[in-house]
């Protein structure tokens, strides 16, 4: 009997060789009793911004963003993400974008069905509608490809429905807009040469882990050497220490 709902969006772009170098894919669990309460926290974000719709790449200022994650953080909800560094892609292995999207999902869907069934839960899959044919494909692939094999290691009892909404009319897909985008933000390095993990570490709680880990459950890359040099990304950050030279003076 279904008790909660699963809302799937995506940031970035996988195109191979064209699309961004960074790639996420996120679920977002949320209990039908904390639905209102958010919706209600959606509307009041989008009321005091003055908006129609949570997007958050299409809010660029650096405060309103900060303050849809605050509001939202209040919240009760859980997500987890599948990342994929495009430049990383084995086009031998796998050679077009809607392949790799394919097995992301697999992964997401993995983690959400294991955190689902040790939480004792049942719930509807929404995804975030593009508007095409893959819309379709998309939910046949869930319900005829993935769903009835076991070897894809998805507990397919703890799903209900499989639909896509557009997140402009299904306010709680701005919800796992915000969480995408987020985690997005915080590994893709812009024009300047930033990335902005300020987003993402501010929800972290609401990060699925398993024995209190982090890695492989509510952040998944996906081939193990996806995962970047962690000294080497914090060098993009704004707020970056910048180390002085040996002998350097300062005046």
């Amino acid at each position: 009997m279904r008790n909660c709902a699963v809302y799937i969006d995506e940031s970035g772009d996988l195109g191979i060789n064209r699309g961004t170098r960074w790639f996420v894919l996120t679920a977002v669990v949320v209990d039908d009793k904390d639905e209102s309460s958010i919706r209600a926290k959606i509307n009041q974000i989008r009321t005091q911004l003055n908006i129609k719709e949570i997007h958050l790449k299409k809010i660029p200022n650096f405060y309103k963003r900060a303050f849809v994650i605050r509001e939202l953080n209040q919240e009760n909800f859980t997500y987890m993400s599948v990342l994929v560094d495009t430049t990383k892609l084995d086009q031998t292995k796998i050679p077009t974008a809607d392949i790799a999207y394919n097995y992301v999902c697999k992964y997401l869907l993995q983690r959400v069905s294991w955190f689902l069934s040790s939480t004792g839960r049942c719930g509807d899959i929404i995804l975030s509608a593009r508007g095409t044919s893959r819309d379709g494909e998309l939910i046949d692939y869930i319900r005829n490809k993935l769903f009835p094999y076991p070897k894809n290691a998805i507990d397919a009892s703890v799903f209900g429905k499989v639909t896509a909404k557009a997140a402009a009319s299904w306010d709680m897909l701005q919800l796992a807009d915000v969480c995408a985008t987020s985690m997005f933000l915080a590994y893709q390095i812009n024009e300047f040469g930033f990335c902005t993990p300020c987003f993402s570490l501010a929800l972290q709680d609401h990060l699925y882990r398993k024995n209190n880990k982090l890695e492989s459950y509510g952040i998944k890359f996906f081939t193990s050497d996806m995962k970047p040099d962690v000294v080497e990304l914090r060098n993009h950050r704004v707020c970056a220490k910048k180390e002085r030279t040996p002998g350097a003076t300062t005046t």
